[in-house]
């Protein structure tokens, strides 16, 4: 079974503060289309956040809110509140700044997980490490986090250095049949803009 975890807890510093996760896509808030889609395949939603009543009348009622127990360290903080109580043996994470989260690319990944005993599965989009749309194993990964936030060693893409991981590329995504515009995320104004344009021309 599988947990889908969406991290929510950021700053918003290079979107001016504006909350990424209420940002609108096709009529919808991108917390609201992830929830939607993590519910085809997770048994549980977290959302890691310093405030739900910003969510609460948008979500389920069955969402678990969870705040950063390291505060302030980016989404390591985050991978370790809700790791720390994920029941399932896998997590899909996600950030809540990407309007195109797909549920059958994570379920390929968690075939991937499994059949390679893995401790996480990262898609990798032109050399870039999309860990913000991977499987991960909580309960392997969950230390290493913690020493790594105790040794204030905060950047996410360092904890793939003591894991047994699989990155998957954009040629097998597309070979397994899979959109690949998961990936995309929504940073700053501009990209925002440049993402509503792109509705408009459709």
């Amino acid at each position: 079974m599988l947990t889908g975890v969406i991290l929510a807890g950021g700053q918003n510093s290079r979107m001016g503060g504006r909350d990424k996760a209420l940002l609108t896509y096709q009529g919808e808030p991108f917390i609201v289309r992830q929830v939607q889609r993590m519910r085809c395949i997770c048994r549980q939603i977290i959302v890691v956040t310093g405030d739900p009543s910003l969510y609460t009348s948008l979500l389920p009622a069955d969402i678990l809110y969870l705040p950063d127990v390291y505060a302030g360290h980016g989404p390591l903080s985050g991978f370790h509140a809700a790791f720390a109580r994920v029941e399932t043996e896998a997590a899909w994470v996600v950030s809540c700044d990407s309007p195109h989260i797909s549920a059958p690319a994570a379920s390929w990944m968690l075939a991937q997980l499994a059949e390679g005993d893995y401790a996480a599965v990262v898609p990798v989009m032109d050399g870039r490490h999309q860990m913000l749309h991977g499987l991960y194993r909580p309960r392997r990964i969950l230390p290493e986090i913690t020493a790594r936030l105790e040794a204030r060693q905060y950047r996410l893409g360092g904890l793939l250095d003591s894991l047994h991981w699989l990155g998957v590329d954009r040629d097998r995504l597309v070979d397994a049949g899979l959109s690949t515009d998961f990936a995309a995320d929504v940073d700053t104004p501009e990209q925002y803009a440049e993402l509503l344009h792109f509705i408009e021309r459709k």
